[in-house]
């Protein structure tokens, strides 16, 4: 038996490294497959550098409504191609968030804004589903790191921008 192992090719001609099959890190797999037209994360990393620019992402719980939470993920100054990988992947871009309590809303500061994800479930969701929604976001996360000048050490976890 002959097993074929598609490898991602970014535009930029670089390829991702070819992971073991695991289904825990399909999301991570899905995500990196949605880059694959635009620079791979190595060129990303690069430009932030050669701009100074301290890219970084903010994992967070909210409270949406009385009966609703999300787990949210935004992400600072973002430049192309990046911006355009997180919306094809249904980041928006918003005001950033003050609290657990205050999403961020309108961009009306378009220079300040965040790149905003939401993932949303209900306050009275089986704790095993919240467990996987947030092996989900930690994927999201190590996806994001990878396209960041400072790696890992630029994924905050419990943090808001500006704090």
């Amino acid at each position: 038996m002959e097993i074929v192992v598609n490898q991602t090719i970014y535009k930029c001609g670089h390829a991702h490294p070819i992971l073991p099959y695991d289904e825990r890190k399909e999301h991570f797999a899905e995500l990196v497959e949605t880059g694959k037209a635009f620079l791979c994360p190595q060129c990303c990393r690069t430009e932030f550098k050669l701009l100074e620019l301290k890219c970084e992402a903010y994992a967070n719980l909210q409270q949406m409504s009385p009966e609703m939470c999300a787990f949210v993920i935004e992400v600072t100054r973002v430049i192309s191609p990046l911006s355009e990988i997180l919306a094809l992947n249904d980041y928006q871009q918003r005001a950033p968030s003050i609290d657990e309590l205050t999403p961020g809303g309108d961009p009306l500061d378009l220079p300040h804004a965040v790149w905003r994800k939401e993932f949303w479930f209900a306050n009275n969701t089986n704790p095993v589903h919240v467990v996987m929604l947030m092996e989900h976001v930690k994927q999201e996360i190590d996806w994001l790191a990878s396209y960041m000048p400072s790696g890992k050490s630029a994924a905050h976890f419990g943090q808001f921008v500006g704090m």
